[in-house]
Parts: structure tokens; sequence; C-alpha cells
């Protein structure tokens, strides 16, 4: 249960920073690459990822750490979720 909560959660903080609608974010396809649901490297998206998924790391105590330049506009949604589970 609890990887599905975080996983949900990291869906959540997705969409929210891309301005996306964060009403149902179990229903993000977990295969889509970030760089389609408009991050891009240059708008400063990308750290703000990096920063909001160590701040559920700390809060989940999953024992990960995001290292900056982590996340990039090219890898999935899913990839996010392994980074922490």
């Amino acid at each position: 249960m609890e990887k599905v909560y975080i996983s949900n959660c990291i869906k959540y903080e997705i969409l929210k920073i891309c301005g996306l609608n964060t009403s149902r974010p179990y229903n993000l396809v977990t295969d889509i690459p970030l760089k389609n649901l408009g991050f891009r490297a240059k708008n400063n998206r990308c750290e703000l990822l990096e920063r909001r998924l160590q701040v559920i790391a700390d809060e989940y105590n999953t024992g990960k750490q995001i290292a900056k330049g982590t996340i990039s506009e090219n890898i999935t949604v899913k990839q996010c979720i392994q980074f922490l589970i």
C-alpha cells in the first residue's frame, strides 16, 4: 500500500509542476516521458521535481537520495517512481 501511495504522490507532484489537472494522479501513464508533460531542462522544472522527490523520500523514509542532475526531460514517470521505491 505504501508503494502505491508514494507512487501517487510522485505522480501528483509531476502533474502539479506541469500545471496539469491533479485531481486523479493515479491515472497518469507511467511510460510517458517527462518532456511530453512539458518538462524542459531550461525551464527549471527538472530541478524543482528533484527537490520535491527528495522531500517525498525524506518524508516517507525511503532511504533514497536524489542527486542534482538526476531528473531530465527524457526520463519517464516510471523511472521517477523507481528512484524512490
